[in-house]
């Protein structure tokens, strides 16, 4: 090899080196804000569960104190229903602590993100079954006059806090799914020199 081919080698070397590390650079941020967005969202996803139903519970226990009939049962069901929804948001919240986003790999950030999402489904789909039950809570009080009032408010409590968290889990799942689809794919995409992938999957 003469010179003039050593100084190019040498140079060519020299600029591999650095798109390489400039790519490896890019892609671990860009992990990392991925498993860091999707921790933010599901700490203010258990944030405004819980403040939600400390709100109801608090409502709910004041006005099932002033109220009788009907409004009564229809307030403490909201408080009865809402110590759970609370339960869960803190639940999920401790969770949270044990989540790195420095550590994970895109494999196991890509399958946080999907965990996520079928989770969502399945709430959803568990809110379309306490709307049901709510409205056959309240058909019920019609064979049961003894327990009407009860019945009535049971089913009506049931339709409302269902009724919220289906839409609550629709939008967050709609927005995991926006966010997920579209840096999914910048991280899966392909280099600017159209060669290769931009972060492997350990």
């Amino acid at each position: 090899m003469d010179l003039r081919g050593l100084l190019l080698y040498t140079v060519g070397s020299l600029l591999m080196g650095q798109v390489a590390s400039a790519q490896r650079a890019t892609p671990a941020t860009g992990l990392r804000e991925f498993s860091e967005q999707r921790i933010r969202h599901q700490k203010v996803l258990g944030l405004a569960l819980g403040s939600y139903s400390l709100a109801n519970i608090a409502i709910g226990s004041l006005a099932a104190s002033r109220t009788s009939g009907e409004a009564m049962y229809f307030h403490r069901m909201n408080v009865y229903w809402n110590l759970i929804n609370l339960g869960i948001a803190g639940v999920g919240l401790l969770g949270l602590r044990k989540q790195n986003p420095n550590g994970e790999t895109l494999a196991q950030a890509i399958r946080q993100q999907q965990t996520m999402q079928q989770v969502l489904l399945f709430n959803a789909g568990l809110d379309v079954a306490y709307i049901v039950g709510g409205a056959y809570l309240r058909e019920r009080s019609v064979t049961r006059p003894d327990r009407t009032d009860q019945l009535q408010a049971y089913g009506k409590s049931v339709m409302l806090q269902g009724g919220f968290l289906l839409v609550f889990d629709m939008v967050n799942y709609l927005i995991f799914k926006h966010r997920s689809d579209n840096q999914q794919e910048q991280l899966l995409g392909v280099t600017p020199s159209g060669v290769g992938i931009v972060l492997p999957i350990r």
